[in-house]
């Protein structure tokens, strides 16, 4: 099995596996998932968020683009729902997503009373809701 690694391309980007990861509009920490999303990668995927997290003032939101994403194995999804639960976390804003599979994401997530998390079509929208004050 290969071995994944983080790569640092700047001071604000990072390439986790195969998701590319960067800082934009100042407090926004941009992901772009590119295929299975396996428990290792995650807990890299985190530590680089954190690494950059440490470069903003303040709470940080997530621009999750999942256009491009696998699977996500069961502790994958429980290290994104920690992240999001950080109090440094304000928002995260996921796009991309199949249809119907953002219409259960988008439920599982009411459910949870979650707040700062939402599904959206298009990265406009997204980014559009993170912007709210």
């Amino acid at each position: 099995m290969e071995k994944i690694e983080a790569k640092q391309i700047s001071e604000t980007e990072f390439m986790v596996g195969n998701n590319r990861t960067s800082i934009i509009e100042g407090n926004i920490i941009y992901v772009i998932v590119n295929g299975e999303q396996t428990t290792e990668l995650a807990i890299l995927q985190k530590e680089v968020n954190l690494k950059l997290a440490n470069l903003i003032n303040g709470q940080i939101s997530y621009l999750i683009d999942l256009n491009k994403a696998g699977k996500n194995s069961p502790d994958a999804r429980n290290i994104w729902i920690e992240i999001s639960n950080l109090e440094i976390t304000k928002k995260v804003a996921n796009f991309g997503i199949h249809p119907v599979a953002r219409v259960l994401a988008a439920f599982v997530v009411r459910v949870s009373g979650k707040q700062n998390v939402r599904f959206f079509k298009t990265e406009e929208e997204a980014l559009t809701w993170l912007l709210l004050k």
